[in-house]
């Protein structure tokens, strides 16, 4: 599957706090890697199959905070 991932609830400008990852294989993974790079900090993963078509995009968390322990 293909992840994309950003920093907040709205899309930033440039390159900074985005990553699209093609190596993951379930959700479950994604959301954990996500985690683990932004921390207690809020972050919006979507999968794809065309990255440069925004129809493909589908939203699997918006502004998602996980609270470290």
């Amino acid at each position: 599957m293909n992840f994309y991932v950003h920093a907040g609830s709205k899309e930033p400008t440039g390159t900074d706090g985005r990553f699209v990852w093609r190596d993951l294989k379930t959700r479950r993974g994604a959301i954990n890697r996500a985690r683990r790079i932004f921390g207690d900090k809020p972050f919006s993963l979507y999968t794809f199959t065309n990255f440069y078509d925004g129809r493909t995009f589908k939203r699997i968390l918006g502004g998602a905070v996980f609270p470290c322990n």
